[in-house]
C-alpha cells in the first residue's frame, strides 16, 4: 500500500511561486515604503513556506514500512527513504487529524530495546488517506500485540 501527498503538495508549490513572483514584480512597482516593506516580509514568508514544504509517502509492503520526504521541485527519479524499519519495530501510533494538516506519530522499539518516537506531518493528505494509513497501522499493531503481548 503507498499514500502519497504528492499531487497537492506540487499544486500548492507552484501556487506559491507564481504568487511569489508576483509579489517580487509589485515590490519592484511600487515606490511606497510602507508598501514594500510589507511586500518584502510577505515575500520572505513565501520563500520560507517554499523551503519546508515537502512531498511524503508512506509505503507499506513487504513488512516494511518506508517514509519518504522529498521537496516537490526535485526531480530525482530515485528517492531514498527518511525513515524505513521493520513492522514489527513499531509498537503504538498515532494519527492527529486537523483541517488543512495532520501527524503521525510513530513510537518505534529498536532491536536493542531503544524507544523512538518519530513526528511526521501530513500536509496535503486527505481524510481518506490518512484513514489508509491509519488502517494500515491498526493491523500493524495487532499483529506485533498479538505476537509479543508482554514486550510492548
Amino acid at each position: 500500500m503507498r499514500v502519497s501527498n504528492d499531487t497537492i503538495v506540487k499544486i500548492t508549490a507552484y501556487s506559491l511561486l507564481v504568487l511569489t513572483t508576483g509579489l517580487l514584480f509589485c515590490l519592484l512597482v511600487v515606490s511606497q515604503s510602507i508598501l514594500e516593506s510589507l511586500f518584502f516580509a510577505a515575500i520572505a514568508l513565501l520563500i520560507f513556506l517554499l523551503t519546508k514544504i515537502r512531498i511524503v509517502t508512506y509505503e507499506f509492503s513487504g513488512g516494511c514500512v518506508t517514509i519518504r520526504k522529498i521537496h516537490p521541485f526535485t526531480f530525482k527519479k530515485f528517492i531514498s527513504p527518511a525513515v524505513e524499519f521493520p513492522q514489527n519495530y513499531i509498537c503504538d501510533y498515532s494519527v492527529n487529524h486537523h483541517i488543512v494538516s495532520g501527524s503521525l506519530l510513530l513510537k518505534v522499539k529498536s532491536k536493542r530495546n531503544r524507544k523512538y518516537t518519530m513526528k511526521i506531518k501530513l500536509f496535503g493528505f486527505t481524510y481518506a488517506q490518512r484513514q489508509k494509513i491509519s488502517s494500515s497501522l491498526v493491523s500493524i499493531v495487532s499483529q506485533n500485540n498479538l505476537k509479543h503481548p508482554n514486550e510492548y
